[in-house]
């Protein structure tokens, strides 16, 4: 029985007790509060804008009397569209798509595609610790590439022929213009494919 009062006495809490200490500590309270809120509030202004911006690209067949197969039943039509979908994700991602609209816009000259020139004296005092990775040790082009590939997002749309390029910066004008020159060029380089098989079919 002992026990058993022991514990019970040990599950009540004393409100009045709780509040009490509270209000004693409520200035301190009340300047760590402010000191965290102040501190969100610089850190939210410093941190710089990330604007996004996307193009679509609609995934057409381009067949044709000469390019179209004999045989097409609608059961592979769908599979057949996913697939192709795809396959024109990882297209529109490769590097030779990126590498040339980074060069059409002069990616390379933009202080965000460029670590090595962008780099806080906090991250140089790593980097000559050996504690963090130097970023001039890695090629210009590789740098941006890698700073594209992290800002870009290619996505099929669900159930539909539809490519979304999605990409953001801190430049608004860069978000807008990176989307539509990397759709531009995806959709030069497959005029050029379809001339290329349809001539060679007609041929």
């Amino acid at each position: 029985m002992a026990v058993s009062s022991y514990q019970s006495r040990d599950a009540d809490i004393d409100i009045g007790r709780l509040f009490a200490a509270v209000w004693r500590d409520k200035w301190i309270i009340l300047i760590g509060a402010l000191v965290i809120t102040a501190l969100v509030a610089v850190a939210l202004m410093l941190a710089t804008p990330q604007y996004r911006s996307d193009a679509r690209v609609l995934i057409d067949a381009g067949e044709s009397v000469f390019t179209r197969p004999e045989r097409d039943p609608l059961a592979d039509q769908t599979r057949l569209d996913q697939e192709a979908v795809a396959s024109q994700v990882e297209i529109i991602a490769s590097t030779d798509l990126l590498m040339q609209v980074a060069d059409q816009l002069d990616l390379a000259s933009r202080t965000e595609f460029n670590d090595a020139a962008s780099m806080s004296a906090f991250r140089r005092g790593l980097v000559a610790l050996g504690l963090a990775a130097d970023p001039s040790a890695v090629a210009q082009d590789k740098r941006v590439l890698d700073e594209m590939r992290e800002r870009l997002r290619v996505y099929p749309v669900e159930n539909s022929r539809v490519i979304v390029i999605e990409f953001r910066s801190s430049d608004p004008e860069l978000a807008a213009r990176v989307p539509n020159a990397l759709a531009e060029a995806y959709v030069a380089l497959e005029s050029r494919a379809q001339l290329q098989n349809t001539g060679a079919a007609a041929d």
